[in-house]
């Protein structure tokens, strides 16, 4: 069984020109697959560096299609999983890539069952598409820290940032949350044990830590805050550090484990604590363009995803197979 619906990637690497939309079909025909017909997606970072060439390395030629976006949530319309039946609301993680049009900026996502988790219900589907990303690159990088050890997370008060206060403060790690001062009772309320504002850390200093999770990619600006540690986790490949350090770790969700798994713990997460996530913002498909150009907006918090249900199809200018999205502005119905 196929289903045909729209997808948006690019064919070249670029700026918000380059990207298109263009008919997909997608089924589950091998074992462990699911087809989701997609309700939200998540709009982050890294899809921005997928279209611009930074990921050259996992995106492989781009000239056939490469869809982008690495989570959403939908409902299961096909299925070779008999945990994961039709009509199950799942969140998931996709890997752009990895096979022909694999990211979830589509209408339509296959994606691999051992990388999907059952929405539980109280948890809205919009959140749920937010959770994957960031949720299992938060836990991934906490395993990797020494147990019972002291750990500053950079850009606390961030999307990944958030998760990782949480997750760190959960693994037992006296956690402190380096973020602005109006930042501290979310974050206190996360976990953590101590907030440092940025404003005063250039004159105060950091306590001594054993780890710095650089979620806010500061680079070598860690050097003015921190004396040596032990490890220091950097989010951005390209991040270079001048703080002295014993082992650099580069989070890489790719190599993460018990994904599925990783997955739910966080659903129920979530659905009490929707402050993980945080405020979500959301654009139609036709406004992709716009939603990434969101993500560079100085403190901004919370998510931005793209809405696909209940939106109606994606627009195709002059009816051509692939061409340039427009920007009507009419998220939510507007």
């Amino acid at each position: 069984m196929g289903f045909t619906g729209r997808c948006i990637g690019v064919h070249e690497f670029g700026g918000p020109e380059v990207l298109s939309v263009f008919d997909d079909v997608k089924s589950a025909a091998a074992p462990e697959r699911v087809v989701l017909r997609t309700r939200y997606c998540g709009v982050n970072p890294v899809d921005v560096s997928f279209r611009v060439g930074r990921m050259r390395g996992y995106a492989g030629d781009p000239t056939p299609g490469l869809v982008l976006g690495m989570e959403c949530a939908g409902e299961v319309v096909d299925s070779r999983d008999p945990g994961l039946p039709v009509g199950a609301l799942v969140n998931a993680l996709t890997l752009p890539g990895e096979g022909p049009h694999a990211g979830s900026y589509a209408e339509y996502v296959e994606v691999d069952a051992r990388r999907a988790a059952l929405v539980p219900f109280g948890l809205a589907a919009d959140a749920a598409a937010v959770i994957p990303l960031n949720g299992v690159t938060a836990s991934s990088i906490v395993d990797e820290l020494a147990p019972g050890g002291t750990v500053a997370v950079t850009g606390a008060a961030g999307a990944l940032g958030r998760f990782l206060v949480a997750a760190a403060s959960g693994a037992g790690l006296t956690t402190i949350a380096i973020a602005r001062a109006a930042d501290t009772a979310l974050l206190l309320r996360l976990g953590a044990d101590r907030v440092l504002d940025t404003a005063t850390l250039g004159s105060d200093g950091a306590p001594p830590v054993d780890a710095v999770v650089d979620a806010a990619s500061l680079g070598p600006g860690l050097t003015d805050w921190f004396a040596p540690v032990d490890t220091i986790v950097k989010v951005r490949a390209d991040a270079e550090y001048t703080l002295p350090h014993r082992r650099l770790i580069e989070a890489n969700v790719r190599r993460a484990t018990d994904v599925a798994g990783r997955i739910a713990v966080w659903n129920r997460r979530v659905r009490h604590r929707p402050e993980i996530v945080g405020p979500i913002e959301r654009f139609v498909p036709d406004e992709v363009a716009a939603a990434q150009e969101r993500l560079a907006t100085r403190h901004r918090r919370g998510r931005v995803v793209l809405r696909w249900r209940e939106c109606g199809p994606v627009g195709r200018p002059g009816g051509s197979r692939s061409s340039q999205l427009t920007l009507a502005r009419h998220r939510d119905g507007e």
